[in-house]
């Protein structure tokens, strides 16, 4: 089924993959049915524009209590150094602390438009620089976990766009999700028509990526608020917009786990 790509590279879901087989033996044949049945499922941002080549990367470092004072002491200076330089084909869109949910942690979210090419030149470029060689190794010490994926995002969320509208002051909640495998085009096709039922004025839908890289078939969801009051009364009057109750019913059955969190930036994000 490698020829047969589908939107953003989004996997097949069950239902739809059985159907293709069970149609043609023919590539030809396959195709056809796909392009076919596709807008059934694809988001009508997705029909109207082309996959954008930016992929993203989330790291989640998981420090040594009492600890974090350090770690973000020795990050202040050394994180803006690596976005602000141009040889560095990645781009820091945001850095947080959490507060509720896995304490003693910091989340990083990097960009890097050029695409996948730009993670591998990165990489490089960053191993041939001794300051934040000597940085990483310094960091280390100080952690007891990390590990980081590689995500692109639903192209109905637009999240660098809904990031520069952003207010500072707020709180950030970055809920994640483990879906079952084959499971990941329907969660989009639902979220497509659910994002715009979570559209109030104090709900702000920060960004939704899922995962390339790392631990598969994640999505994150990330939200803002003005405070934890306002998030609870912005998420009990969604169950007031017709529609939600569906999404719903429908996605939670596509999902393995989920978790929580929520985060307050650093003093050096840029999402503030």
């Amino acid at each position: 089924m490698s020829s047969l790509l589908l939107p953003i590279g989004r996997p097949m879901p069950t239902m739809l993959r059985n159907a293709v087989r069970s149609f043609g033996s023919s590539t030809a044949d396959r195709k056809n049915f796909v392009s076919r049945i596709l807008d059934r499922y694809e988001s009508p941002t997705e029909q109207q524009n082309p996959p954008r080549e930016t992929v993203y990367e989330m790291q989640f470092h998981h420090l040594r209590p009492g600890q974090i004072e350090n770690y973000l002491h020795a990050a202040e200076e050394e994180l803006p150094r690596i976005t602000e330089n141009e040889a560095i084909p990645r781009h820091l869109l945001a850095s947080w602390t959490v507060d509720i949910g896995a304490q003693d942690t910091a989340i990083h979210l990097w960009s890097y438009p050029a695409g996948f090419k730009a993670v591998h030149e990165a990489k490089k470029v960053l191993g041939e620089d001794k300051q934040y060689v000597a940085y990483i190794r310094r960091q280390a010490e100080l952690m007891r976990d990390r590990r980081n994926q590689i995500l692109v995002e639903f192209s109905f969320w637009n999240c660098e766009d809904m990031m520069a509208s952003c207010e500072p002051g707020g709180i950030f909640e970055l809920r994640s999700y483990q879906l079952k495998p084959g499971t990941l085009m329907d969660w989009g096709h639902e979220w497509s028509r659910g994002i715009v039922k979570r559209m109030d004025a104090q709900d702000k839908p920060v960004g939704g990526w899922y995962s390339q890289i790392g631990d598969l078939y994640m999505v994150h969801h990330l939200w803002s608020y003005q405070n934890l009051q306002i998030r609870k009364e912005v998420r009990e009057s969604a169950w007031q917009q017709p529609g939600w109750e569906e999404v719903v019913a429908r996605t939670v059955p596509l999902v393995r786990w989920m978790e929580s969190s929520i985060l307050t930036p650093t003093s050096y994000s840029p999402l503030r």
